[in-house]
């Protein structure tokens, strides 16, 4: 059997949602000028991350929508730190 694709715990399913929604409000926002700011949208993908770390770490939630939370995560703090690093 292979990976499942949603996930089974509570945290799980948090982080897949957020990451989900994440994607989704930024790809809206790049497409058509969204009026929601992008620190509200880029603090949703990190809200998935924290809670994908805890589905992965503490409830051993191996589905395939909480480890997108993981790169999404990643992509939002080193898009931050750079951000803060050469602002523009």
């Amino acid at each position: 059997m292979g990976m499942p694709i949603t996930p089974k715990s509570r945290a799980g399913k948090w982080a897949a949602e957020f990451s989900i929604v994440f994607i989704i409000l930024m790809s809206l926002k790049i497409m058509r000028e969204l009026p929601i700011p992008t620190f509200l949208i880029a603090f949703l993908g990190f809200a998935g991350f924290i809670n994908g770390l805890i589905a992965i770490i503490r409830n051993k939630d191996r589905a395939l929508l909480t480890l997108l939370s993981i790169p999404v995560g990643l992509v939002i703090i080193i898009w931050s730190a750079l951000e803060m690093m050469f602002p523009h």
